[in-house]
């Protein structure tokens, strides 16, 4: 079922998206307010937003230390918003493997096209994440 806050966080990450690859910076309060709105209304998801906070950082703690790569605070952030979004534990493993394929693909893309060294912003894949989940009825 696809209604209007499925758009409006589709909307707030394609800004997310936006401001982090020309600035490399995204106000917190964006992301905040979204995991905040989405999880009012949405409260019955609290358990899968719990489970994709704690993805999240182990991503993080996992890119930092083994493949020297920045994962942020907004990242965690999206990924905790994606995971308030979903409504079941088989569309969460989903997520995560959707996740985990579009990130290899992305960074070898990055690394390839773009820059070996530069910073890498990450909201843009995981926007194309949510794309995915929505364009395969998972959220």
């Amino acid at each position: 079922m696809i209604d209007w806050l499925m758009y409006v966080v589709l909307a707030i990450l394609v800004i997310a998206s936006f401001l982090d690859l020309k600035y490399k910076a995204i106000p917190s309060v964006l992301l905040t307010s979204m995991i905040f709105a989405v999880l009012i209304l949405r409260p019955e998801n609290l358990t899968f937003g719990v489970m994709a906070f704690v993805f999240a950082y182990l991503m993080k703690d996992l890119l930092d230390n083994l493949g020297g790569m920045s994962f942020g605070v907004a990242d965690i952030k999206v990924l905790t918003i994606i995971g308030l979004m979903i409504s079941n534990t088989g569309n969460l493993i989903a997520m995560i493997i959707i996740f985990l394929i579009f990130q290899f693909v992305y960074t070898l893309v990055w690394r390839w096209r773009i820059s070996k060294d530069g910073e890498m912003p990450f909201i843009p894949c995981l926007t194309l994440v949510y794309i995915a989940l929505i364009l395969g009825g998972l959220i």
